[in-house]
């Protein structure tokens, strides 16, 4: 169904435009006549629970027998090693079964489950928004400045100049959030993904996730996988992000990302190994951790917080590598990688030239590529149209688009 296109000034000021996509009512009648003729069996699906699909409808992602799982094409070589391990590894009479209590898989989120081509990935635009735009709120000034160029350089690759460590401590990290308390910081994030997704029509940033990947966490829950999350970006909001969409795969405790640093609101110098906290105070938001959940650290962190080694990992970066290599070396089980190549252009901001030389890597490192382009039926839903641009991305060789005007 084509998409209409508007454009605004002030892409900040524009307000939630939600499409609904509705259910694929002709699929439904064809699966209820299969069955009546004896064609399929019941198990041939996967289970009747929905997901919430990019225009908040609850969108049907049972497995389907002639593509493996929604919105994944039919020929898709990468889907098709991912269902063969994990039916061999729920089968207890094959050589390749891997009990419950082991099978763990990790997810990167930003680009693997949730795209970050709107225009960047979702902390830094999340950031520019807070310190540019959020209404109630005036940020320092330099850091109102570095949002202003971090802004004019996503959308237009305009120059920066580079700030004092302190100030990009700050944008990077909790700056603009220190003194909210976790409820005020909840309810902020929530605030943001109402508002309609940069670059694209029928879609907010609570909804920007890849539909195909939705199926993908749904159909290793069914298999009895423990799915996890293992992010670079804040964990406090990732957990937030997941809300009324994969909160039900993947609950909070599940989510590995960078940390807030809190104290609690009357603790004042006192260090917390000292202070008692009283049942009236609450968590307020007093920095950031040093270091970010990328590269190695994430294999840290997976090894710190789960305590066993997964067997299936899925990133899109050389951010995701050591995750990725950490699943490899679990020999045990014979584990797997699988990298998403932002090859798409027509449903996407992609860069197939950036693509085609991180597939290059991935090959020799021995995983699986799962092109967004080849592999996808759909990204975010055939009811979401990208917005016609005129001016490439800044670091794109491929995305030709207009950028709206930023106020």
């Amino acid at each position: 169904m084509p998409c209409s296109v508007s454009r605004k000034s002030g892409y900040f000021q524009r307000k939630p435009e939600v499409l609904i996509l509705k259910r694929n009512r002709f699929l439904g009648v064809l699966l209820a006549l299969l069955l009546a003729m004896g064609v399929l069996s019941p198990d041939a699906w996967a289970s009747d629970s929905p997901l919430p699909n990019a225009g908040g409808e609850m969108a049907d992602l049972r497995t389907a027998p002639e593509t493996g799982l929604e919105g994944w094409a039919a020929d898709s070589e990468a889907l098709a090693s991912l269902m063969q391990f994990v039916r061999e590894s729920v089968d207890e009479t094959s050589e390749h079964y891997i009990p419950p209590v082991d099978r763990i898989a990790v997810f990167d989120f930003d680009g693997t489950l949730y795209g970050e081509r709107f225009p960047i990935g979702f902390n830094l635009w999340f950031n520019v928004w807070r310190a540019l735009y959020d209404e109630g709120y005036t940020a320092p000034e330099e850091l109102k400045n570095y949002a202003a160029q971090k802004e004019a350089y996503y959308l237009y690759g305009t120059e920066i100049i580079p700030p004092d460590a302190r100030t990009l401590e700050l944008f990077n990290g909790s700056g603009l959030f220190e003194g909210l308390s976790w409820e005020e910081y909840t309810d902020l994030v929530r605030r943001f993904k109402e508002l309609p997704v940069w670059g694209f029509e029928g879609m907010t940033y609570g909804e920007g996730y890849f539909l195909p990947m939705l199926s993908v966490v749904r159909y290793l829950c069914e298999n009895g996988y423990s799915v996890y999350i293992c992010s670079g970006s804040d964990r406090d909001t990732v957990r937030v992000m997941l809300e009324g969409t994969l909160d039900q795969y993947i609950p909070a405790d599940h989510v590995i990302g960078t940390d807030f640093l809190y104290e609690a609101s009357g603790q004042g110098d006192q260090a917390g190994s000292a202070y008692h906290m009283g049942t009236d105070e609450t968590l307020i938001i007093s920095g950031c951790s040093d270091e970010r959940t990328v590269k190695t650290n994430k294999v840290f962190a997976i090894k710190r917080e789960i305590g066993r080694q997964p067997v299936l990992a899925f990133g899109n970066s050389s951010g995701d590598f050591a995750m990725a290599n950490y699943a490899l070396q679990n020999t045990r089980y014979g584990g797997q990688a699988y990298m998403l190549l932002c090859d798409n252009i027509r449903q996407d901001y992609g860069d197939v030239g950036m693509a085609e030389a991180f597939a290059a890597k991935c090959e020799a490192a021995g995983y699986h590529k799962i092109s967004m382009r080849d592999d996808f039926l759909t990204v975010y839903g055939e009811n979401v149209c990208k917005i016609p641009l005129k001016t490439e991305l800044p670091g794109s060789s491929d995305v030709a688009a207009e950028l709206p005007h930023a106020a």
